[in-house]
């Protein structure tokens, strides 16, 4: 198949794409050739389930300056250090979920525009999520609950019938794991957070392409030009993929980059 080659902007997931998520080991490779789309004027996002917080975490900042950043899976997106748009729980509904778990003596990990911290000190639930998802511990401390854009709840999955039906309405219950499940106040998503940088930028979804592994790529599959899985990828990934990539253990981002003649 031939692809044309004025793409301005490249969106990019971090975790089994640019980074074995299991031994914590980045795919320099790759990464390098993100660098080289850079350098021929092509923007590269990166684009994220993971809040800022966690991207600074992984240390990929310390490698690599992305010109934006989508995270928290679509609720907030930065320019370089510009934040672009937060979407926000209201304070008064951040309390109460805090209520509801501090009630149950349940963690919650409050994301912020930029940090993240514990309401509680973590217990057996939190540490059996990370026995799952490489992932630091932010410190316990109390807050205003301003300018939260999504809570984690480390929570069990037969507490579900108990606390789901005291969550807020407006807060959608999402969960994504047995000891986790991500509350926002918006049903947002990659695609979502994509098509507003895109409008912000002023370019065409014609004009862009993603690159990812997981369930929460397919939304960005939608909201761009093309479509890159990387071969490690899910199935229905691979499915609603324009192109299908080489995995992440040979460089797949990159072999797919120089095929495509970004590079």
């Amino acid at each position: 198949m031939d692809y044309k080659n004025d793409y301005k902007i490249i969106f990019v997931d971090i975790d089994w794409t640019i980074l074995n998520h299991k031994i914590h080991d980045w795919d320099y490779e790759s990464i390098d050739a993100l660098k080289r789309a850079q350098n021929k004027g092509v923007l590269i996002y990166l684009c994220t389930a993971r809040p800022y917080d966690s991207v600074v975490s992984t240390g990929l900042l310390n490698i690599f300056n992305p010109d934006g950043i989508i995270c928290t899976n679509g609720e907030v997106a930065f320019a370089h250090d510009k934040l672009i748009f937060a979407h926000n729980i209201p304070a008064r509904v951040v309390k109460k979920i805090n209520g509801i778990a501090d009630k149950r003596n349940l963690s919650l990990e409050v994301r912020t525009e930029r940090e993240r911290f514990f309401t509680l000190a973590p217990n057996d639930y939190v540490f059996d999520y990370l026995t799952r998802f490489v992932e630091t511990i932010p410190e316990v401390r109390n807050h205003h609950f301003k300018h939260v854009s999504a809570l984690l709840l480390f929570a069990p999955e037969e507490m579900d019938e108990e606390i789901k039906p005291l969550i807020p309405k407006s807060i959608n219950y999402f969960r994504f794991d047995k000891c986790g499940v991500d509350l926002r106040y918006y049903d947002c998503s990659k695609g979502l957070g994509i098509k507003k940088v895109l409008k912000c930028l002023k370019i065409k979804k014609a004009q862009s392409i993603g690159i990812g592994d997981d369930y929460g790529d397919i939304a960005m599959f939608e909201e761009v030009g093309l479509s890159i899985a990387v071969g490690n990828g899910r199935e229905e990934v691979k499915e609603r993929a324009t192109y299908i990539a080489e995995t992440i253990h040979e460089h797949g981002v990159k072999l797919a980059l120089e095929d495509l003649k970004i590079i």
